[in-house]
């Protein structure tokens, strides 16, 4: 696969928009992988983090029900929750009401497209998780995903939020292409971070903390909704760390 020689090619920053009045909307995205270490840990660290809109992706039964014993529905009591002890299951959990949810097939693999109402504002959200270009023949799977995350945002003209693992790096020209195609920008980007690494934050093998590498992880929104404000969050029992965006749509 040639792409993965160049996934640490630096990205320009990309023009940030300016909201001045919008309504302001905090997201935090994160890759719960599958809550197999210490999913308990996992879920009280998530349910403990300041957030509107929680965008979860590697969401499994195990997650779903140590999210519930941490508080989760007490806190984002709108859900959209489709758990899967496969590598695709995502939960959208929100403060704000869900107006529609749907799963759906995005380029091969499974997704979920939420619309929520925030304060009066449509706003549509997708947990993000695309194929792992892992070997050869899940190349064009991965491109696949890739697009298809991206083009959910043709199908409506309000603020988008498309957040979670994209395993892709700004290095990956179909990810830049399908951002350009869509008119949508990464917020780290935005925010003027050529490199913002999330994963891995330990060895696969030995489980040893290790400074991540790759920027997998990516909180895309349309050129024109400012990107406030953007961090990284590390939580146990996961090999990403997930990130929060304060946005004003």
């Amino acid at each position: 696969m040639a792409e993965s020689f160049v996934p640490l090619l630096p990205r320009s920053p990309a023009a940030p928009g300016r909201v001045p009045d919008g309504v302001e909307l905090t997201v935090l995205a994160a890759n719960l992988e599958l809550g197999q270490r210490d999913a308990g840990a996992l879920a009280r660290a998530v349910v403990a983090i300041d957030a509107d809109v929680l965008l979860l992706c590697e969401h499994s039964p195990a997650t779903r029900e140590a999210l519930t014993a941490a508080g989760l529905d007490e806190r984002w009591p709108h859900q959209a929750d489709d758990p899967s002890e496969g590598y695709f299951g995502s939960l959208v959990a929100s403060r704000h009401p869900i107006v529609a949810a749907e799963c759906r097939d995005l380029g091969g693999r499974a997704g979920q497209v939420v619309d929520l109402d925030v304060d009066g504002t449509a706003v549509r959200v997708v947990p993000v998780h695309t194929q792992a270009p892992i070997f050869d023949h899940d190349v064009e799977v991965w491109h696949g995903t890739v697009a298809a995350n991206a083009a959910v945002a043709a199908s409506t003209t309000g603020p988008v939020v498309l957040a979670g693992d994209w395993n892709a790096t700004g290095g990956h020209r179909a990810f830049r292409r399908a951002l350009r195609d869509g008119g949508l920008v990464d917020a780290s980007a935005v925010r003027g971070h050529r490199w913002y690494p999330t994963w891995p934050i330990d060895s696969l093998a030995i489980r040893v903390p290790l400074p991540p590498l790759l920027t997998l992880d990516h909180v895309v929104v349309r050129a024109s909704t400012e990107v406030v404000a953007l961090e990284r969050i590390g939580l146990p029992g996961t090999d990403h760390r997930a990130l929060r965006a304060t946005l004003r749509l």
